[in-house]
């Protein structure tokens, strides 16, 4: 029974007819690949004195302010079922981060969170309509008031009184200004 049904067909021909041997084919890899290849020139060895050892300083304690900041996101661990004596320190922490408001003068104007206005929606006005008995009637008024105008359509009454008060207060004021000059005249 063995040899029938699906399987992997065998070679039709012979492999050490074409020279290849049991020796001469590559291992299979059983371990995963090597992260990096391999490098036949060395890298240069970093250089060494005080002005590098302070740029190094300089940069991890950079890069622990941004990490102990509170906008840098932490994975959040998941929760004991028993609440230990140290982790209420730990939320208390993380409730002062929260607290925490930036300083906007260092960071751009786009990353301040912006307070959403209400926008109000407009109501359009219902066209007021006038009937022809109102049309009419305004039309008549206006055509009174004309004919009472005297025919000076130009000038109104207050125009008219302004003018009679205005000519009492220049010759007053013309009068005062020529005692003033006589006064001058005597003092010289």
């Amino acid at each position: 029974m063995a040899g029938k049904g699906r399987g992997v067909g065998a070679f039709t021909f012979n492999i050490e007819a074409l020279g290849i041997g049991r020796g001469s084919m590559p291992d299979s890899r059983v371990g995963p690949m090597p992260l990096f290849p391999n490098t036949d020139f060395k890298p240069v060895p970093l250089k060494a004195g005080e002005e590098e050892d302070y740029m190094l300083a300089l940069k991890q304690e950079m890069r622990g302010t941004m990490q102990r900041l509170p906008h840098n996101i932490k994975c959040h661990a998941n929760k004991a079922e028993v609440e230990r004596y140290t982790e209420r320190y730990l939320k208390q922490s993380q409730l002062d981060d929260a607290n925490w408001t930036p300083d906007w003068s260092l960071l751009p104007k786009e990353l301040m969170p912006q307070k959403k206005k209400v926008v109000k929606p407009v109501k359009k006005k219902k066209a007021v309509k006038i009937s022809r008995k109102e049309t009419e009637a305004m039309l008549t008024k206006l055509d009174e008031l004309e004919k009472k105008d005297d025919g000076n359509p130009e000038k109104s009454d207050d125009e008219t009184e302004k003018k009679k008060v205005n000519e009492g207060e220049e010759e007053e004021e013309i009068e005062a200004e020529e005692y003033d000059e006589e006064d001058v005249e005597e003092v010289i």
